[in-house]
């Protein structure tokens, strides 16, 4: 993982690496040119959709917070199912934008995650991680804040707002923002709650995500493939023929985190209509 994170800022050839994301190849299709600039311009989109699903952050952690002198390190893998979603028979954006035409079926995120926990029940956190197979990964931050905690046998509620960015591909630059909801409990395991030092920790979320994305290509090939740029406009600013708002992502996610002492380990997944689900495990320690 850490090998694959210093390459992360070494230079790198354009589409040196297999899974690279190559948006001139989406002008070429199984040996024939691909002129149908709607065509293309819909597959870009989606393609930027599933990429901001990718580098998001993603709904790992229980409801509750640290609390003010808690702290958290976590490495984990994140399984991203490119290829589980229903293309009715048309290429794969992944496959248009694949110098090779045949991009795994799930990508592999090694993703290294800490937290902090501050007062009032708010913690702040950051992750960064390598895209397996790729010179590009992604880096992000995020805050959150119990709305409530700790009163059982009710449920703790936490909201999070958090940001995420994809680093290191020539072609594209594209960010995410972050807002969810999360709703579990924390339950000692055994027979003797406030003894045991097992807990379990299950939870449920619901996150927004709106995806901003700014291709980054020669011109004439950002024409030919449709590729529009996503992204707020600035009031006053006029909106141009290549200018389209955020995608805007709902994602429903869940997992649970068995923590022994100090030591914990994670298992959560999400899926969002319009793209592709991720599934997630992790391991770590809070103090």
């Amino acid at each position: 993982m850490f090998l694959g994170l210093l390459l992360l800022s070494a230079p790198t050839a354009r589409a040196a690496w297999p899974e690279d994301v190559d948006l001139a190849s989406m002008l070429d299709q199984d040996g024939e040119a691909v002129v149908d600039r709607e065509v293309l311009g819909q597959s870009f989109r989606q393609l930027v959709t599933e990429l901001g699903t990718m580098v998001s952050n993603k709904p790992t952690t229980p409801a509750d917070t640290l609390g003010i002198y808690g702290f958290d390190v976590d490495l984990s893998s994140q399984f991203v199912l490119t290829e589980a979603r229903d293309r009715k028979g048309e290429p794969s954006p992944w496959a248009r934008a694949h110098r090779d035409e045949n991009s795994a079926p799930y990508h592999l995120l090694p993703t290294f995650s800490v937290r902090k926990g501050l007062p009032m029940s708010t913690e702040v956190g950051g992750s960064i991680g390598w895209i397996g197979g790729s010179s590009s990964g992604f880096a992000g931050g995020w805050a959150r804040a119990a709305l409530f905690e700790g009163y059982k046998p009710l449920p703790d509620l936490s909201f999070k707002v958090g940001y995420s960015g994809y680093v290191g591909n020539d072609d594209l630059d594209c960010g995410v923002l972050d807002l969810s909801v999360t709703l579990g409990t924390t339950s000692a395991v055994g027979a003797l709650p406030g003894i045991n030092t097992a807990q379990i920790s299950p939870w449920a979320t619901f996150t927004t995500l709106r995806v901003s994305a700014n291709p980054t290509l020669d011109p004439v090939v950002e024409n030919d493939i449709g590729a529009l740029r996503y992204a707020r406009t600035r009031p006053g600013e006029e909106e141009e023929d290549t200018t389209a708002p955020p995608i805007a992502v709902p994602v429903f996610g869940g997992g649970v985190q068995f923590t022994a002492a100090s030591a914990h380990l994670k298992v959560a997944a999400s899926w969002a209509p319009a793209t592709v689900p991720t599934v997630s495990t992790g391991f770590g320690f809070t103090f």
